[in-house]
């Protein structure tokens, strides 16, 4: 390993418990996370268009309305599910995250400002989109794109914590904390990646709320939609894919295409599981067993997230093998603390659950879905 990277040094304090219970917990946690993450972002770029539209297509008015009546909780969910895996991020890689995050310090800290300005903004469309559209459409645009530059922050940090080679160099020229990761050729296809992920799990809801409602003309143009808005930015991911993997690091890159044979193999599973949902969602409309082409569309389109949560540890592993391998981690398991974590935590995804159904679930007040007049 390196020993000449400004790196500091290891906490030394041990891990409360397994390397391997610690990993799981953060994938499992990060891929939650990243199912509500992604719904919210794309979801407000959805409802945003909708509301443009909402004098041409009465479908995309009420569509406006319904993700205007849930985006606050999925906003509440995104940050609530957020908190675990940032924080089993920093247990096992602190003190890279910390250092990347300090090099970037005036925009990871403007994460803050930016998230409660978007928050806001979701509840201004939510509370006055009926009733004064025309201001509430302006304030959930820029919604929009505050949470998509907290994501293209996010990206940069994340992308720096696996450079220690570029450290030096930047504290040198930005010591302010002004810096970003913009020379990194990862960072902008890496970020594409997510933001079109974002808009095909956004597609795996429309079409989910449209099953419940197949049976009206509104049902089926959701459906229509669902199946479009995830079909549409899955085929252009696998380009930007092609892209993020042809600017990944010599000795990562080798590693998915052949030297290794757990990330060649996630690989495969990648790019097999999205053309199967692509195939069994374009048969959704015309086939016998629409609602069995739809589970097995959304199931294909969920365990793809799931392979990318993976395959994006593998990378965070292998680009920081020369410098740090979590494996070098001392152990001191407080299995006390871990039982009441994981015992809190299944109460949690009860608690979770049920709240979503309700939400799902709770009927429209007359006020906040009349019919959009055109």
């Amino acid at each position: 390993m390196h020993t000449t990277m400004p790196i500091p040094q290891i906490d030394p304090m041990p891990l409360p418990g397994p390397l391997w219970l610690l990993r799981t917990l953060l994938l499992l946690t990060f891929f939650l996370h990243l199912l509500f993450m992604n719904t919210l972002l794309g979801g407000t770029a959805v409802a945003f268009v909708c509301s443009l539209r909402r004098h041409r297509s009465p479908f995309a008015a009420q569509l406006a309305r319904e993700l205007g009546h849930m985006l606050p909780s999925v906003f509440a969910f995104t940050i609530t599910l957020g908190v675990a895996p940032l924080l089993f991020l920093q247990v096992i890689y602190g003190h890279l995250l910390y250092t990347s995050s300090i090099l970037i310090g005036v925009s990871w800290l403007a994460i803050v400002g930016l998230v409660l300005l978007a928050y806001y903004g979701v509840y201004c469309f939510s509370l006055r989109g009926t009733n004064h559209p025309g201001s509430a459409t302006a304030v959930l645009g820029i919604a929009t794109l505050l949470l998509a530059g907290v994501a293209h922050i996010y990206t940069n940090n994340f992308t720096l914590m696996l450079a220690p080679e570029r450290w030096l160099e930047l504290y040198r020229r930005r010591p302010g904390g002004w810096n970003m990761n913009w020379a990194d050729p990862t960072v902008f296809p890496r970020y594409l990646h997510f933001v079109l992920g974002a808009l095909a799990v956004t597609g795996l809801f429309l079409l989910i709320q449209g099953l419940r409602k197949r049976e009206s003309a509104y049902g089926r143009w959701l459906m229509e939609q669902g199946v479009a808005l995830f079909v549409t930015p899955t085929i252009f991911n696998f380009l930007v894919g092609l892209w993020f993997l042809v600017a990944l690091s010599p000795d990562v890159k080798d590693a998915f295409m052949g030297r290794n044979g757990f990330a060649t193999g996630l690989l495969g599973i990648g790019m097999l599981l999205p053309l199967a949902a692509i195939v069994h969602l374009v048969m959704v409309q015309n086939h016998k067993s629409p609602v069995r082409q739809a589970v097995i569309g959304i199931g294909s389109g969920v365990l793809t997230v799931a392979v990318m949560v993976i395959m994006r540890d593998f990378v965070r592993n292998a680009r920081l093998a020369p410098y740090f391998r979590a494996g070098q981690l001392q152990v001191a398991p407080q299995w006390g603390v871990i039982g009441l974590f994981i015992a809190i935590f299944a109460v949690g995804l009860a608690t979770l659950f049920y709240m979503l159904r309700a939400v799902v679930k709770a009927p429209p007040s007359e006020n906040q879905y009349k019919a959009a007049t055109p």
